[in-house]
């Protein structure tokens, strides 16, 4: 038989981190095997081979895998006809995944088989294949529970799983921690700084950059990182295991199409698994208690409310480049507000010596810039035109798509209904309350565009309405931070500030001809 009449072949493997032992090269080795025993027909010579290597089947959607993605392109381009993998475990561990994959391999014409599960799309035995892709599903879930047990196993013995922190490492024989005379000075300096000097995570974080100590990547030290040192029980000789769970989360579009990703959930404190002493500490209890009240004392404050100040996201530092953000601070009765440079306010002067801005002069100043560039203009060049038709017709899309939104959530709800005897009660309670929680924000946005619409078909049509509001403008009576915000983002581009230079980048529109 001529090479060109016969059947181009290919085929799938992936080995996933937890299962290192069906290796890629034993999966290829089984399906050139399988297809060099179909016969003279199969074009055995040039067989293509997708790999992908260390992705999880269950917590990783099929459609989201690079060599995946390359084969389904492939098939769609007829390169081949025949696609081998080893089992249907290979293809991934999701039932609702994976009949939908098989089925895009199928409508494009080419034959899938699953050597190990007798799977050959050619006998159209679709009941088969999605039983087993529900037995797939549950063996993923044993070996990740069983993964999570020999981790727990290793917990109570004292052991250490993953990447040990900073000032300490894994003893090669114990693994158990042991310390790392090189950093061990970084957390115990660190607490002393908290908590004996008072300084806050941001300023331990500025002091560990200025002596030059970098993280475990090579990163400059954050208050975030400060933060997590601070709050790692591992510094007084504890090993905590069971404060996360891993979770699938399925999410749908809009067009019903699935994607999957994996979170951690949150495990109440009752329930963590803590061995004491089982390395030697860095500080000793009396410290990190001490670092414990602090941290806790100062979460009782709770964050301040994102506030959207005129210039945020305009405003950028003139010597490093980066944004600069406000920050607001109180003395006493008073409280005032500076834009302080990103890269400072994260990484400290050292990174940026760019000084803090006064929020209220900076914006009178970019305010009296746009008054200049006002007067500038003829009276008759900046004037306003509206028609309400468009924005009627883009709200009532918007208001189209989210009743759309809402009949899902409510289907979401009765099908979560139907299928609640495959879920324990938690987490029965828990996806409910989850869907409950999607709806009511789904049904406040109902409102709030229906309060819009209505307010809209309330508005006279003549442009000679909005004159008041024209005139307004022009004299710059502005009424509080809100109306500052949205005239400084209808006429500017970017505003620079480089030690006390201020460089105003107009729209387009806005500049004089």
């Amino acid at each position: 038989m001529q090479p060109e009449t016969r059947i181009r072949c290919a085929i799938y493997a992936r080995v996933s981190t937890d299962q290192q032992g069906d290796s890629i090269e034993n999966q290829i080795s089984q399906c050139e095997e399988y297809i060099h025993r179909l016969g003279e027909h199969y074009d055995t010579s040039d067989i293509m081979i997708y790999r992908d290597e260390a992705v999880s089947g269950y917590y990783t959607s099929v459609f989201d895998r690079q060599e995946m993605k390359r084969a389904i392109q492939a098939a769609r381009e007829q390169a081949f006809k025949l696609l081998v993998f080893k089992e249907v475990s290979r293809v991934g561990r999701d039932k609702q995944e994976n009949p939908a994959i098989i089925g895009m391999f199928e409508q494009y014409g080419v034959r899938v088989v699953a050597i190990n599960d007798n799977y050959d799309s050619l006998n159209k035995d679709n009941i088969t294949f999605d039983i087993l892709s529900v037995l797939s599903e549950q063996e993923s879930k044993k070996i990740s529970s069983r993964v999570s047990s020999a981790r727990k196993q290793k917990a109570r013995r004292g052991q250490w799983s993953g990447e040990p922190p900073i000032g300490y490492r894994i003893h090669g024989d114990t693994q158990r921690l042991v310390i790392d005379p090189e950093h061990e000075e970084i957390p115990a300096l660190a607490f002393k700084l908290y908590v004996e000097q008072g300084l806050g995570t941001f300023r331990v974080a500025e002091d560990l950059n200025k002596r030059g100590y970098r993280t475990k990547n090579g990163n400059r030290w954050t208050r975030e990182n400060v933060n997590k040192m601070l709050r790692n029980p591992a510094y007084i000789g504890h090993v905590v295991y069971g404060t996360r769970r891993n979770q699938l989360k399925r999410e749908y579009d809009d067009a019903g199409k699935m994607s999957k990703r994996k979170v951690q959930v949150r495990i109440p404190a009752s329930d963590w698994q803590i061995i004491e002493r089982a390395h030697e500490p860095i500080v000793d209890e009396e410290m990190f208690q001490a670092a414990q009240r602090i941290l806790a004392g100062r979460g009782q404050k709770g964050a301040p409310r994102r506030a959207y100040h005129p210039l945020t996201g305009l405003l950028h530092c003139g010597q490093c480049g980066k944004r600069m953000v406000c920050q607001k601070r109180s003395s006493g009765v008073k409280s005032y507000r500076y834009y302080v440079c990103s890269t400072a306010h994260k990484y400290g002067r050292e990174a940026c010596s760019q000084p803090n801005a006064e929020a209220d002069q900076l914006e009178e100043a970019v305010l009296n810039a746009i008054r200049r560039q006002l007067a500038k203009l003829a009276q008759d060049q900046f004037r306003f035109t509206y028609d309400r038709r468009q924005d009627l017709e883009r709200l009532r899309g918007t208001l189209s798509t989210k009743l759309t939104l809402r009949a899902k959530r409510h289907k979401d709800q009765l099908d979560l209904f139907h299928q609640r005897e495959l879920f324990d009660a938690n987490t029965y309670e828990q996806q409910m309350r989850s869907f409950r929680g999607q709806l009511e924000q789904v049904d406040e946005e109902v409102k709030e565009i229906e309060r819009q619409i209505s307010a809209l078909e309330e508005l006279p049509a003549a442009d000679t309405a909005l004159q008041d509001y024209y005139e307004s403008f022009i004299a710059l009576k502005l009424s509080g931070d809100t109306a500052a915000r949205v005239l400084f983002h209808e006429l500017l581009e970017r505003v620079t500030i480089d030690s006390e230079q201020l460089m105003v980048a107009y729209q387009v529109y806005f500049c004089s001809e």
